[in-house]
C-alpha cells in the first residue's frame, strides 16, 4: 500500500449524523494512508496551506457554503505551488440545477486541479467551465457493511422512504412516489429529515422495502444506493442509465420506470422473504467489492498522481 500524505477539508461530524467525509478518511486510512482532516469553515487559508507541507492531495470534500478564511483561490495556488496536488470531491449533480449549474467554474472550489463529482457524462460540459472533471460515483465505508437489528417498537415494518424531497432540486417524481406510497400503504413512513448511523441500519433492518428516487438526468445517482444496499436493506429505484454497469440491477435492487408506480407496487407485493434474504446479501457484497470509498480514492490516486 502507498504511504500518502492526504489533507482532507470537509466537516467531522459525530456517529448519528451523515458523515461521507469521515467515511472517507476512514477509508483512506485503511489504505494506509496518512490522512489529516480539517473543518473547511473556520480554518484559515495560511492553516490550510500549512498542513499540505509536504502533502501528496490535498482532497477538498465540499459542503455548500463552507469555505476556509481568507483568499481560496490563492490559497489552492499555494498549495500547489508546494507541490500538493488539489483535488474537489463531491456528491452532488450541477447540470439540470439551475441554482447548482450556474455556479460550475464560478467559485474556487472549482479551480481545483481535478474535480470528482457524481454527475456523470457532462465531461465536455465541465470542460467548457474550465473544470477537468472526473466522474465519481457515490461510495460507503466499510464499517457501514452489516444488517442492523429489527426493531418494530421503533421502525416501521413496511414501506419507507428516506431522503430529503427538494422540489427545485428533485423534480415532481419524488414528491409523486411519496404520495403514492402513502396512498397505497397504510404504515407508509417518510423520514426527511434523515436518518443516520445505527438507527439507519436498524431502519432497513425492520422496513420491508426502501423505495428511492432520483433527480433528473443520466449517469447520475445519490448515496442512497450504497448507503441502503451495504446495510442490507431492499431498494425499490428508479431506473437510470449507467446502473448495471456498476453492478446495480435486479438481483440487488427492485428496478422500475419513472412513475411506473402500478409496476412497483407488483414488485414488492412479489417480494418473497427468501429473495428479500438473497438481494440482501448480493447488495453488500456488491457494494464491498466496488463502491467503499477506498475504491474511489484509489482511482483518485491514479488519476492525480500518476
Amino acid at each position: 500500500m502507498t504511504r500518502l500524505r492526504v489533507v482532507v477539508l470537509g466537516i467531522p461530524q459525530p456517529l448519528n449524523a451523515c458523515r461521507w467525509k469521515d467515511d472517507l478518511c476512514e477509508e483512506a486510512g485503511a489504505l494506509g494512508w496518512n490522512v489529516m482532516h480539517l473543518p473547511t469553515k473556520g480554518t484559515s487559508c495560511d492553516t490550510v496551506v500549512q498542513a499540505c507541507t509536504g502533502a501528496d492531495l490535498l482532497i477538498w470534500a465540499r459542503t455548500h457554503g463552507h469555505n476556509p478564511r481568507g483568499d481560496v483561490r490563492g490559497m489552492l495556488r499555494r498549495v500547489e505551488d508546494g507541490g500538493t496536488v488539489t483535488v474537489g470531491l463531491h456528491m452532488d449533480k450541477y447540470w439540470g440545477v439551475p441554482h447548482r449549474e450556474a455556479q460550475v467554474g464560478v467559485s474556487p472550489w472549482w479551480s481545483c486541479q481535478y474535480v470528482f463529482t457524481a454527475d456523470g457524462g457532462n465531461e465536455a460540459r465541465f470542460a467548457a467551465r474550465g473544470v477537468t472533471h472526473r466522474w465519481c460515483p457515490p461510495a460507503v465505508a466499510a464499517s457501514t457493511l452489516g444488517h442492523g437489528t429489527r426493531d418494530r417498537s421503533r421502525w416501521p415494518a413496511g414501506v419507507v422512504f428516506v431522503g430529503s424531497n427538494i422540489a427545485a432540486t428533485h423534480g415532481d417524481h419524488r414528491s409523486q412516489l411519496i404520495a403514492w406510497a402513502g396512498k397505497r400503504y397504510p404504515t407508509f413512513r417518510s423520514y426527511t429529515k434523515g436518518v443516520w448511523g445505527r438507527d439507519l441500519a436498524d431502519l432497513y433492518a425492520t422496513a420491508k422495502v426502501a423505495i428511492g428516487d432520483i433527480a433528473p438526468g443520466d449517469w447520475y445517482w445519490s448515496d442512497r444506493i450504497p448507503t441502503t444496499l451495504a446495510r442490507g436493506g431492499i431498494l425499490a429505484h428508479p431506473t437510470r442509465q449507467g446502473l448495471a454497469g456498476q453492478g446495480f440491477t435486479g438481483e440487488v435492487m427492485l428496478l422500475f420506470e419513472p412513475y411506473g408506480f402500478t409496476g412497483l407496487a407488483q414488485q414488492i407485493a412479489d417480494l418473497t422473504p427468501a429473495r428479500r434474504r438473497e438481494m440482501s446479501e448480493a447488495g453488500m457484497d456488491v457494494v464491498e467489492r466496488r463502491h467503499l470509498w477506498r475504491h474511489r480514492l484509489t482511482d483518485i490516486e491514479r488519476t492525480a498522481l500518476t
